[in-house]
C-alpha cells in the first residue's frame, strides 16, 4: 500500500505573516506604476485593515474579499475603479511568491520522503500560489479547501486528497501548524496528524497530536515510525 505525506502551506512551510507582509508592500510599489498618488499614503497596516473590515461584512473567496478590500481602501482615497482593484489582486498574487521564503529544512524533508518513496502533496486552506514555486515539481497534489466545498478541519480537503494521491487513511500522515486545523482534522479522517511546532508552544485542550516536531529535520523519521 502506498503511503502518503501531505503538507499545510501557511505556517508549515513559511512563515505567514512575514510572507504576507512583504506581499502587501511589494503590491503597494506596484500600485506606485499606476496611481502613484494614492500608493504613496497607503501602508501594509491599512491594507490589513481594509482586509479585516471587508471580512466582518462581506462573504466571497479568498480572492474576492481581497478585491472588496481592495476596492474599499481606493474608495478611501477617491478612486472608484474596480478593475484597478482587481489588477492590483493580481499583482499581490504575484508578489506572493516573490516574497515567500520556504524555511530551509522543507525541501531536504520532502527530498528524503520521495527517496523513501512516500507521495508527497498539499491541502491547504489558503489560496497561495503554490503551483509557482519550483517546490511544488516534488509534489504529486495540492488540494485548496475552497475548491472542494469545505475547509479544513472538515472532511471535504482530505477526502479529495485521497482521490488525488491514492492509498487509504491509515497509510497517510498530515503534517501542519495547527492543532486544531490539521491536526485533528486529520485524525477525524483516520490520518495521523503531525504537529510542527517550530515556536515551542505549549499545546491547550484536548487535541493529541500523533508527533510532534520542532523542525522538519525531524519529520522523516516520524513518518516513519508512524507508518511502520
Amino acid at each position: 500500500m502506498s503511503s502518503v505525506v501531505s503538507f499545510d502551506l501557511d505556517g508549515t512551510l513559511w512563515e505567514f505573516a512575514p510572507m504576507m507582509h512583504g506581499a502587501l508592500e511589494l503590491s503597494i510599489e506596484a500600485l506606485a506604476t499606476r496611481v502613484p498618488e494614492i500608493a504613496a499614503k497607503l501602508t501594509v497596516g491599512d491594507l490589513h485593515a481594509h482586509r479585516a473590515a471587508v471580512v466582518e461584512t462581506q462573504e466571497g473567496t479568498l480572492g474576492e474579499l481581497r478585491v472588496a478590500s481592495f476596492i474599499r481602501a481606493l474608495a478611501e482615497h477617491g478612486v472608484d475603479d474596480p478593475a484597478l482593484a482587481e489588477w492590483w489582486a493580481a499583482e499581490l498574487m504575484r508578489a506572493r511568491v516573490l516574497a515567500v521564503e520556504v524555511h530551509g529544512d522543507v525541501l531536504p524533508a520532502v527530498e528524503r520522503l520521495r527517496g523513501d518513496g512516500r507521495t508527497v502533496g498539499v491541502i491547504t486552506n489558503g489560496n497561495f500560489p503554490f503551483a509557482e514555486l519550483d517546490l511544488a515539481s516534488l509534489f504529486a497534489f495540492v488540494v485548496h479547501a475552497e475548491d472542494v466545498g469545505g475547509a479544513k478541519p472538515g472532511p471535504e480537503p482530505f477526502a479529495w486528497a485521497l482521490e488525488l494521491g491514492g492509498g487509504d487513511p491509515s497509510s497517510w500522515v498530515h503534517v501542519g501548524d495547527d492543532l486544531e486545523i490539521d491536526v485533528a482534522g486529520a485524525q477525524a479522517f483516520g490520518m495521523r496528524g503531525v504537529w510542527v511546532n517550530r515556536h515551542g508552544l505549549t499545546a491547550t485542550g484536548e487535541i493529541v497530536p500523533d508527533a510532534e516536531i520542532a523542525s522538519f529535520d525531524e519529520l522523516p523519521a516520524a513518518v516513519d515510525r508512524l507508518l511502520r
